[in-house]
């Protein structure tokens, strides 16, 4: 209905009623009672109701229409709950109903039966004749119509009553369209918290099967779904319910790139659950050739709207992301892993393979000084202690993970320390353990040893100008922490607070700290403690 087909109402209602303008007033109030509120299913319900009392219809209904001139959606009054019961499933668009959708404008008729296009009614349903009815248009769209029948106090609807359907059908295009506004807004806001959400998780350490899990859970919940995955292959990355084998679902969904993809599925497959028929596909961004998305599975074919597509593309970018991020982050933790391994070999070969070498060189002089066997015998029995210990913290060091978030046990405290102090030291320092350090030493004394090797380790690679650092961590009766190394000494003017540090930490543990230290010979700092003191 035209500006001007809704004045020529008004004026006519007025011209009906004279000085007693009462249509008008109960139609004024019914266009504003209408406008009311912002729900759609409540607009929808509120219109018919309205549209009933004031144009004293004993039953009215509003159909939505759906795709290819059907109806999707059905809202009625008159009709109590144990007439309904016995009626069979509500009108889905043929007969005098589908006039409507097929023909947009007002319909009166006199006797229902009589018309062309009347098909009858279902079983039990209440008997109608007179008949009115009318298109609801909402931005030029066709968005249902309005059927009113059995107009009571008269023998039937007459044109009055068509201007007034007409006002009315107006009214309630305009309450749609701004029901359907409101839930286009509060579909947008929601799907961009569930974005805002997801997205800086991965940022704040969450997993990512944490968050592509929250990514499942959020979709299911704002899309009524039956399930959703997130799907990479033949590998099912996350999902709500249980999980399922998803190995043939790229294979029977096929190829999508980019964009939203609904497609029905008929067969048996293990992913297709609770009914589901209809299954939408939301491509993930990823490696060329690899299938990855979002899968969304329904058991009616399901209508996106625009709000909806948008928010499942930045439901998927924040997915990718996430991916991507994790994958970095995997990236970052392997150069770590190389990077120390790297160190490690340095390692062995400066420290480990030199010591071998002038082991054997020591031994190979025996002969030539036989009053020397005995002596050379023992110091060769002592670099070879050493260098087994030097192996062994080797091999500790290529089973574990520098840095890493789980359970750190106190051999890797110790080499994360040393490994960040001399990251760009010209002298990497060798550590050296004995003793069942990571079972029998507390975690209390954890503190008190970190603070040892970085006083201990700080001063010797600034000051000491050293070839040589070391680092010996004993665990048997007592806890030895030692640094050593062959540099020029400390030095008479240096602040010596960080040493009475030390020395007062192991007072408190009940041990002893001391430092030995000559010009040309290097330093030694040992802490002890006792193991049994809690």
């Amino acid at each position: 209905m035209s500006l001007r087909e809704v004045k020529a109402a008004v004026d006519a209602l007025a011209a009906k009623d004279g000085d007693d303008p009462t249509a008008l007033r109960d139609v004024l109030e019914a266009v504003l009672l209408v406008g009311q509120g912002l729900e759609l299913d409540q607009a929808l319900q509120r219109i018919v109701d309205v549209a009933a009392g004031v144009l004293d219809a004993r039953y009215c209904a509003l159909g939505v229409r759906g795709p290819e001139l059907s109806l999707q959606a059905f809202v009625y009054t008159g009709i109590g709950p144990e007439v309904r019961a016995t009626m069979g499933r509500l009108p889905v668009g043929r007969g005098v109903l589908g006039e409507l959708l097929h023909h947009p404008e007002v319909l009166r008729i006199e006797r229902l039966s009589d018309h062309p296009s009347s098909v009858g009614f279902p079983p039990n349903h209440p008997p109608m004749d007179t008949f009115l009815g009318a298109p609801i248009i909402v931005r030029g769209e066709l968005f249902g119509s309005i059927y009113l029948t059995e107009k009571q106090g008269a023998p039937q609807f007459t044109e009055l009553d068509e201007k007034i359907v007409g006002v009315l059908a107006v009214a309630a295009g305009i309450a749609v369209d701004n029901a359907r506004s409101f839930e286009s807004a509060q579909t947008r806001l929601r799907w961009m918290q569930a974005v805002a959400d997801r997205g800086s998780e991965s940022m704040r350490g969450i997993s990512l099967a944490d968050t592509l899990a929250a990514v499942c859970d959020d979709v299911a919940s704002l899309t009524r779904a039956s399930d959703v995955y997130v799907v990479t292959g033949t590998e099912l990355n996350a999902h709500t319910g249980d999980r399922v084998d998803v190995a043939d679902l790229a294979e029977t969904l096929g190829s999508r790139h980019n964009q939203l993809a609904v497609a029905r599925v008929d067969g048996e497959h293990a992913w297709l659950r609770n009914g589901a028929r209809w299954v939408t596909i939301r491509p993930i961004q990823g490696p060329p050739g690899q299938f990855r998305a979002i899968v969304v599975t329904h058991p009616d074919r399901r209508p996106w709207t625009a709000e909806e597509e948008a928010g499942l593309a930045g439901v998927a970018r924040v997915a990718s992301l996430s991916i991507a991020y994790a994958d970095q982050q995997e990236l970052a933790r392997d150069l770590e892993v190389l990077e120390d391994r790297h160190r490690i070999a340095r390692d062995l070969h400066d420290l480990v393979i030199q010591r071998l070498f002038a082991i054997g060189m020591s031994m190979q002089t025996m002969k030539a000084r036989p009053d020397e066997v005995d002596r050379r015998m023992e110091q060769a029995i002592t670099d070879l202690d050493a260098t087994i210990a030097q192996i062994r913290t080797s091999i500790f060091d290529l089973h574990s993970v520098p840095g890493h978030a789980g359970e750190r046990t106190l051999r890797r405290r110790v080499l994360d320390v040393v490994a960040e102090l001399a990251a760009h030291a010209p002298v990497t320092p060798s550590v050296a353990f004995s003793g069942p350090v990571d079972t029998i030493v507390p975690d209390r004394l954890s503190p008190h040893i970190e603070a040892v090797l970085r006083e201990g380790l700080s001063n010797a690679l600034r000051h000491a100008d050293a070839d040589r650092i070391g680092v010996r961590i004993v665990a048997s009766d007592d806890l030895l922490v030692e640094v050593s190394d062959d540099g020029v000494g400390i030095p008479a003017d240096i602040r010596r607070s960080g040493l009475r540090n030390l020395a007062r930490r192991a007072a408190e543990c009940g041990g002893t700290f001391t430092e030995r230290s000559a010009e040309g010979s290097g330093t030694v700092l040992t802490w002890s403690v006792p193991l049994d003191v809690p």
